[in-house]
């Protein structure tokens, strides 16, 4: 491939829309539809950017039970952290198997191009526009941004990207000081991993009482309290690398112990179908619980606890999901065959430029629209339906058209480049590997 090949329309999307049977097509609806979730939630934060927190708080005690997914859609980045885990896990288990080795410099400029240069281009516009904390815009670009006070953050969003970046540089070190000391088994670490990943949001929470005797209402609104709780528990890796072990663990178990698992899984006839009934009760239970509703929102125990173990159990509960799926176990085959559409392919490599455009786009879509509907005589139950419907739905339409045309301009380019660098050769991929019967 030559330079000017890297910016090939024609072939950049036929590589968008590509057909191709080393794809995990189920984590591709999956990740859309995580997306999505994260949009629609955001879109509703906005409105009440616009119009108060007493408006956001309101329409929480209104709202039906069949809406309560919308408001928890911060296991939407738990979702996203499960994948990554397994998807990276997979192809560096895949590499230290096959060599005996990782090679780090290759795989660490392997994920610098897949992250940073859409990442850098937003950076620069936004510090050439003087938005507001556009002076802290070098953390981003350095993945350190989650560990700047919350109202200094650039980009505020992205902290997900530097807690995937800060967990990327470790992983294949562990993985490295696993495989070097043999005494050491890979699942007692990455379970020791998984509960001082616990331990460390206890501690956190019993060390800062604001959070301890906190309200959690207060965590999300409160000018101090908040500042902590999105500071030190919400956005840090320490106390969020658990879903990404999580997804570790599952990427291991895929890539070494199919058989194993389907044999324990499948040890009695109602073993499969109770294991899967569990993981959807636990993740339906977590995407619908009312977290924020005042009654649930009061300090105690049972807040305490939540705090510390919602995100754990959500991730085990969707990555057994992902295995059942994967390993043909899954007797929710409706759910599996919808998320696997071909459809769901180019929108979910489309993610990663939704994700980093998606909040800007929501912000000027609501704004104008918002004050529209207001002219309306429509009660403020409707003007809010009404607003965040229309603006989630016009998001997520420009969001998809940038997406496209940052796939085509600057994304692909960029992976294109590991090509032309040589940056892949030897490298193994993320790719589905033959079911063991």
């Amino acid at each position: 491939m030559t330079i000017a090949g890297l910016w090939s329309v024609k072939r950049n999307f036929k590589a968008l829309t590509d057909d191709s049977s080393n794809t995990f097509y189920l984590i591709n609806g999956l990740r859309f539809f995580g997306m999505v979730w994260i949009l629609l939630a955001h879109t509703i934060f906005v409105y009440s950017l616009y119009n108060g927190k007493e408006v956001f708080f309101q329409s929480l005690e209104d709202a039906p039970f069949y809406l309560w997914w919308i408001w928890n859609a911060d296991k939407g980045v738990d979702l996203f952290f499960v994948v990554s885990g397994f998807l990276i896990s997979l192809m560096l288990l895949k590499e230290q198997n096959k060599t005996g080795d990782i090679q780090l410099k290759r795989f660490y400029l392997r994920r610098y191009l897949r992250l940073t240069p859409l990442y850098a281009v937003i950076a620069i516009i936004f510090w050439v526009s003087g938005a507001r904390n556009h002076e802290w815009i070098w953390a981003n670009l350095l993945y350190v941004n989650n560990f700047l006070h919350p109202d200094n953050m650039a980009l505020q969003w992205t902290w997900t990207l530097a807690v995937e970046e800060q967990f990327y540089l470790l992983l294949p070190l562990i993985l490295i000081f696993i495989a070097k000391s043999p005494q050491r088994s890979f699942m007692k670490t990455m379970l020791g991993l998984l509960v001082l990943s616990l331990l460390i949001r206890a501690g956190v929470l019993y060390y800062y009482q604001e959070l301890w005797n906190g309200h959690y209402r207060d965590m999300l609104s409160d000018k101090t309290v908040s500042m902590i709780f999105y500071g030190k528990l919400y956005d840090n890796l320490a106390t969020r690398f658990g879903p990404l072990i999580v997804g570790v663990i599952a990427g291991y178990g895929y890539c070494f112990h199919q058989q194993a698992i389907r044999h324990w899984a499948c040890a009695t006839p109602y073993r499969p179908l109770l294991l899967n009934l569990l993981s959807m009760g636990t993740i339906v239970f977590f995407m619908h619980f009312p977290i924020m509703e005042s009654r649930f929102s009061e300090p105690g125990n049972g807040l305490r606890l939540y705090l510390i173990c919602n995100r754990t159990l959500f991730s085990i509960a969707f990555a057994w999901f992902l295995m059942s799926a994967f390993l043909q176990l899954s007797h929710a085959r409706l759910f599996s065959w919808f998320y696997s559409l071909r459809i769901w392919h180019p929108l979910g490599q489309l993610t990663y430029s939704i994700y980093l455009l998606h909040l800007i786009v929501i912000l000027l879509v609501v704004h104008p629209l918002n004050q529209y509907v207001h002219t309306l005589e429509l009660s403020p139950a409707q003007a809010m339906l009404t607003t965040v419907s229309l603006g989630a739905f016009l998001s997520l339409i420009v969001t998809i058209i940038l997406g496209v045309l940052c796939w085509l301009l600057i994304e692909k380019p960029f992976l294109n480049m590991r090509e032309l660098m040589a940056v892949n050769r030897g490298a193994t991929k993320p790719t589905p590997m033959e079911s063991r019967a």
